[in-house]
């Protein structure tokens, strides 16, 4: 049972003493973050459950190499990350989440007050942000789930993808212009064909 008094790092070294049955509290722990960070990535929840499991039997074979330092949630998501990056290579995918609405739209400035939506409008709105989400680069949208989504902080982010603290503000900024630009686009009805490169 997970005894909330332990830290991961102390869980983490009685694995290593040899008791493989508490790696199961680390899984309890941070599998539902995980599959949501997946799913948020590849916009496939059956395929975000799959690679989460992949991504636990990793964490468990690389726990050797985990440095304990009280830092164990950048480990297990820096490699959820790869992990997450490398099935998206593997398919050509072009990452998006269609579900970044609500509160957590909001907190992207791509509008001042915005106002009530019914349903039917809402819907379209999901359907033209999810548009411009796909558009977003690969390093843009993986910045901007972590910021957004998971409420990382910039050192948080710095911990998962290795980047600079300046660099995942330009991302993060670049990437709420985009949406912006592309949004006013797509309601003036000038919506670009071709989709952005630019990190």
């Amino acid at each position: 049972m997970d005894d909330p008094q332990l830290t991961d790092d102390e869980v983490v070294s009685s694995v290593l003493g040899g008791r493989d049955r508490d790696f199961e509290i680390l899984v309890r722990r941070y599998s539902q973050r995980i599959i949501h960070f997946v799913a948020r990535m590849t916009e496939d929840g059956d395929e975000a459950r799959a690679i989460a499991q992949d991504v636990f039997l990793k964490i468990f074979e690389h726990l050797p190499y985990y440095r304990r330092e009280n830092n164990f949630s950048a480990f297990i998501f820096k490699i959820a990350r790869n992990m997450t990056l490398n099935w998206l290579k593997r398919r050509k995918r072009t990452v998006f989440f269609s579900r970044l609405l609500g509160h957590e739209l909001d907190r992207l400035p791509l509008r001042r007050d915005p106002p009530r939506l019914s349903p039917m409008e809402q819907g379209e709105r999901e359907q033209a942000l999810t548009r411009q989400l796909r558009r977003l680069p690969v390093e843009q949208r993986l910045a901007l789930v972590l910021k957004v989504y998971l409420e990382f902080s910039y050192k948080q982010i710095a911990g998962v993808t290795g980047w600079s603290v300046p660099k995942i503000e330009t991302l993060i900024s670049r990437a709420k212009a985009r949406l912006r630009k592309g949004i006013r686009l797509q309601e003036s009805g000038n919506e670009p064909v071709v989709e952005a490169r630019e990190k």
